[in-house]
């Protein structure tokens, strides 16, 4: 088992410690009974729009390039998320980079690239969020030291892309590179060259992925179509905790979203057990909500998520013909 699998299981193992500790047992059954399932009326088309809204965004992030069609890269995407549901490291991202990549005939890692830039606005999204609810209603310092970190992690990543975009100095980088391997020893010389200039072509590709950050038009809707996305992303979570009748306003769904979001960046097991949970009820908490009560909103939400994302993402699965040993490999690159 990778290190990276074992540091996983361990976070897990801890973090679900803290979670049943003294829990209520019946007050967890108690608060199942309750949920109200005529908000899924609402629920499931408000969630599967920002599905189709991040088709939008992410062509605006591929310089709205007409090989891309939104639709097609808004099911790209759901296949991609539920993939980072049941698989560890987020391997859904490589999929989708591996099968745009491989269909459209473009680089993948300058759809990596796009990315890694579209994760990087949903960061920026949820510091907002977090911004939000902390103004209006929180400001604890354990929350607040949260939202500068993910301020300036998002924020800060986001300038560096565009620097590194705006002066890219690889291929001089590369040349220095390919004169000092040319030093060495013949036997080796050939090959060490090879492999720097493949790496080096790689890398600028990669950087490729942040043009879009050079034309103010797409990083524009990219922006608007975050800030949109992130919105009812934010509604549907205030509609799964109405729905226990907790009597908490939409502050609440600004943490809890915000929270579990974050968590997601935690080393964990396949569908996000233990930090999921732990952020849900460090947020329900704040409104002095009990463990048991917070545990079962989490689990309904999570559940909901992933039975949406697991039908419509099987669904384009199999219309893409992806086999399972590809996905398989895609596992072990991730």
């Amino acid at each position: 088992m990778k290190k990276r699998k074992i540091a996983a299981l361990i976070i897990t193992i801890l973090l679900l410690g803290l979670i049943f500790y003294k829990i209520n047992w019946k007050e967890l059954l108690e608060t199942f009974r309750v949920f109200n399932f005529k908000n899924m009326i609402f629920i499931v088309p408000f969630y599967v729009l920002t599905l189709y809204l991040r088709g939008i965004r992410w062509k605006a992030l591929l310089l709205d390039n007409p090989i891309y069609s939104s639709l097609h890269l808004g099911e790209v995407f759901t296949v991609g998320s539920m993939l980072n549901i049941f698989l560890p490291a987020r391997a859904g991202d490589v999929y989708r980079a591996y099968y745009l990549g491989s269909v459209k005939s473009e680089s993948k890692m300058k759809v990596f690239g796009s990315i890694i830039l579209e994760r990087t606005l949903d960061g920026i999204c949820v510091f907002l969020i977090l911004l939000s609810a902390i103004l209006f209603y929180c400001r604890e310092q354990w929350i607040l030291s949260i939202a500068y970190f993910i301020g300036a992690l998002f924020l800060g990543s986001l300038l560096v892309f565009y620097l590194i975009f705006k002066f890219n100095k690889i291929d001089l980088i590369c040349e220095k590179l390919v004169a000092l391997a040319a030093k060495l020893p013949e036997h080796s010389s050939a090959s060490a060259q090879r492999l720097i200039t493949k790496l080096c072509s790689y890398v600028n590709s990669f950087i490729g992925g942040f043009e879009v950050l050079d034309n103010f038009k797409c990083t524009l809707v990219a922006f608007i179509s975050s800030i949109a996305i992130w919105g009812i992303e934010c509604y549907v979570a205030y509609l799964i905790i109405e729905s226990f009748d907790l009597g908490l306003g939409f502050s609440a769904a600004l943490f809890v979203l915000s929270l579990i979001s974050f968590s997601t960046m935690i080393p964990s097991t396949s569908v996000f057990l233990g930090p999921y949970q732990y952020a849900y009820i460090l947020a329900l908490g704040i409104y002095n909500i009990p463990k048991s009560t917070a545990l079962a909103v989490s689990t309904v939400h999570q559940a909901v998520l992933m039975v949406i994302l697991t039908i419509i993402g099987g669904f384009y699965l199999m219309r893409f013909n992806i086999s399972l040993d590809d996905i398989k490999i895609l596992d072990k690159k991730a």
